[in-house]
């Protein structure tokens, strides 16, 4: 899945003021990450303590650590760029420069016995990075045609900072909803380079559709237990407040709200769509069709970076889980088998056939990660509902923006944006309330557009 991008948490997130600081070439946390570097997991894990080494086996270190490079490819160099002391550990913050891009990592250390008891990785931001790009609006985007206004989604103990796009003008308008990716998406969901929600945010708003989107809870409060988080907290429970939101406000025309999911994301929204209740429409934008572990042993093996050892070990693990066999606790690719195993309960799709609105499924033509078995999963699930459509965009990838030659990873980190046909066609079923020109899904077929 596209994140990924998304950050990897492992044990704790630390927040806090620190100081610039270097770190000698004895310090274990130059010692954890050449480990990392060369791969030597086992060595990496003996500088934990007891407690890490309890909740962060070498197999699950190994796992974290081949998602991160599936995505940023080789660990290149490491800097710390500030030090500080929290709780009688010191903490430190450092950008690591991968050949696709960077990571910033948190890493706690005990000064007395210089174990390693926590550990964080996540994306970099502005506030990591003064570098980093701004994000940029599309050229369908014009500024004139709405306005911004900053928002809260939800309520005490969960409340979230969003933005809403407002179209200028006396509405009531037609509104949609942005559902994230999985892990700790911001509001724009930057990935690498890009911004896929600010694109459409501002290029729907500019066509006259209220947007709402938000920095999902697992970005806003880093410090969660990732062992009580399910796809409930972490996509559902927040979509269905936002959807409530928008229906108190006055520019929003209360029966044309549509829910727009991305990837995870949008293998949630039919049950924030029922949840909601009542909605206009739903639209599922490279929506996940499998189970997570199989998708992630696949992505593995298409990308080429894990060895035939490494892959069958995953494979192994993506099975025990399948069979719900690994332990609850256990760690598989940054969450534990109990998150799996929530998924693994749920229906999306048959949540979908019960909803009875439309429902506009989109797929770019280059994703590797939903890839046209997802889509047929759904397309079969879905056969003979007068009410579905689904497109494809043969030049686009996971995050609808074009691109040529063999898809992968590295393309994120080069600045894009959204395609302006996804911009047009969701605008279009919306503005139509739902209705489509390419006609009912009644075979597993997909429409090139």
């Amino acid at each position: 899945m596209a994140k990924r991008h998304a950050a990897i948490s492992v044990l704790i997130a630390i927040l806090l003021g620190m100081h610039p600081a270097s770190v000698s070439a004895d310090n274990p946390v130059d010692q954890l990450f050449t480990a990392l570097r060369d791969n030597k997991f086992t060595e990496a894990t003996q500088h934990f303590d007891t407690a890490m080494k309890s909740a962060l086996s070498v197999d699950q270190l190994s796992a974290v650590w081949l998602q991160i490079g599936a995505t940023y490819g080789k660990l290149e160099q490491w800097k710390v760029i500030q030090h500080g002391m929290l709780v009688g550990t010191d903490v430190y913050s450092l950008v690591l420069a991968f050949e696709h891009g960077k990571l910033s990592a948190t890493v706690s250390v005990r000064p007395q016995t210089g174990e390693i008891a926590g550990l964080y990785f996540k994306p970099m931001t502005t506030e990591t990075a003064a570098s980093s790009a701004p994000a940029t609006s599309a050229p369908y985007a014009d500024a004139t045609k709405f306005r911004l206004e900053a928002v809260t989604v939800g309520a005490d103990p969960w409340k979230l900072p969003g933005t809403l796009t407002v179209p200028t003008g006396s509405g009531p308008f037609p509104a949609v909803v942005l559902l994230a990716g999985s892990g700790p998406n911001d509001r724009d969901e930057s990935v690498g380079a890009n911004h896929v929600f600010k694109d459409l945010a501002e290029g729907l708003s500019t066509r006259g559709i209220v947007v709402l989107r938000y920095d999902k809870r697992t970005y806003a409060y880093k410090t969660l237990d990732p062992q009580k988080i399910t796809v409930k907290e972490e996509v559902i429970d927040d979509g269905v407040a936002a959807v409530k939101l928008l229906r108190t406000r006055s520019e929003v025309a209360h029966d044309r709200i549509f829910v727009i999911g991305h990837s995870l994301g949008g293998m949630m929204a039919p049950e924030v769509a029922q949840k909601a209740r009542p909605v206009a429409g739903v639209v599922l934008l490279a929506p996940v069709g499998r189970k997570l572990p199989a998708m992630i042993v696949q992505q593995m093996r298409y990308i080429g970076q894990a060895s035939p050892k490494e892959l069958a070990e995953l494979e192994r693990q993506a099975d025990e889980i399948s069979a719900h066999k690994m332990p609850p606790a256990q760690y598989f690719f940054g969450a534990p088998a109990s998150y799996y195993y929530d998924l693994d309960a749920r229906n999306e799709v048959a949540i979908a056939r019960g909803l009875d609105v439309p429902i506009l499924i989109l797929h770019g033509g280059r994703d590797y990660q939903v890839i046209d078995e997802d889509i047929r999963n759904w397309q079969n699930g879905l056969k003979g509902d007068a009410k579905v459509t689904v497109e494809t965009f043969p030049a686009l990838n996971h995050l609808f923006i074009a691109g040529s030659g063999k898809p992968g990873p590295a393309e994120y980190d080069t600045p894009g944006h959204v395609a302006a046909a996804v911009i047009g066609t969701i605008a279009s079923f919306i503005a139509n309330g739902g209705a489509t020109t390419a006609g009912a899904l009644s075979a597993p077929q997909v429409a090139s557009n």
